[in-house]
């Protein structure tokens, strides 16, 4: 649907106004670069929210406050985000120690591990967690999902692997035949 022309004149300049400010809050948290990347997530979700631009100054410092509540939201996301990753991370090392399991490269087969370093970085950190031995259970708790979650994860990352690895058998036949 497409908004009306005063509709995107204000929102246009309210953005203008708000992605320095919203970067700076943001700022505080995280390096500029992602910083950046989250306050421009930030006036995206507003936009998507289609609110009617304001009537008033009360109206314009309510939108303010919501954007800066969208902004928390986002921080707040991205801050899970990374404890999840550390501690996926810790717990995949102390898993991994020195005489236990065999090394990444020794158990999964080159065309496998190119075709795993293609997938997204949900599925690849749930299969990387799979590989070192984790269960469903575990890997829930460590990416932070419900068990349901990380099975669903799984089972989609093994279709996407299978596709993957597929094509590329398809292309090696392809080689060899001409």
């Amino acid at each position: 649907m497409r908004r009306a022309a005063p509709y995107e004149a204000f929102y246009a300049d309210f953005f203008a106004e708000m992605l320095p400010k919203i970067h700076k809050f943001i700022r505080a948290r995280f390096p500029s670069s992602q910083a950046e990347d989250l306050a421009n997530e930030t006036l995206l979700t507003l936009w998507r929210k289609e609110i009617p631009a304001p009537r008033d100054d009360t109206e314009l410092r309510q939108l303010r406050q919501l954007t800066y509540k969208i902004a928390l939201g986002h921080v707040l996301n991205a801050q899970r985000k990374e404890v999840r990753e550390r501690d996926a991370v810790d717990r995949a090392v102390l898993r991994i120690l020195p005489g236990s399991d065999p090394t990444f490269e020794a158990i999964v087969p080159d065309t496998l591990a190119q075709a795993i370093d293609q997938l997204g970085f949900n599925d690849r950190q749930a299969v990387n967690l799979l590989i070192a031995g984790f269960g469903t259970g575990e890997i829930a708790d460590i990416l932070g999902v419900t068990p349901k979650a990380a099975s669903m994860r799984l089972a989609r990352a093994r279709e996407r692997l299978d596709r993957k690895i597929n094509a590329e058998e398809v292309d090696v036949n392809v080689d060899t035949a001409s």
